[in-house]
């Protein structure tokens, strides 16, 4: 057992040091988050039972915008301006 639990903690370390992906640039993430409203947009109206890839699309704006350093008003605002309905009434 603790062979196992050894090989597990030198496995994670390992990932620490090499980190899978490279930091994105600004421009990256902002281009990112206006593809992720795109695909949000797509998905609000689209007559297909969509809700999981549309809920995925909102957190994936949501985290984008916190790296972004947007504030979360301003997310949701362009959250519902890419939308068929205002999720949480109007602003």
């Amino acid at each position: 057992m603790s062979e196992m639990l050894r090989n597990h903690m030198n496995e994670m370390l390992d990932r620490y040091e090499k980190p899978l992906e490279k930091m994105r640039s600004p421009q990256e993430v902002l281009a990112k988050y206006n593809q992720a409203l795109t695909t949000y947009r797509e998905l609000s109206f689209s007559t297909d039972d969509v809700y999981r890839q549309k809920l995925a699309a909102y957190a994936e704006i949501k985290a984008l915008g916190w790296v972004l350093g947007k504030h979360e008003k301003t997310v949701i605002k362009d959250i519902a301006a890419n939308s068929n309905s205002t999720p949480f009434g109007n602003f």
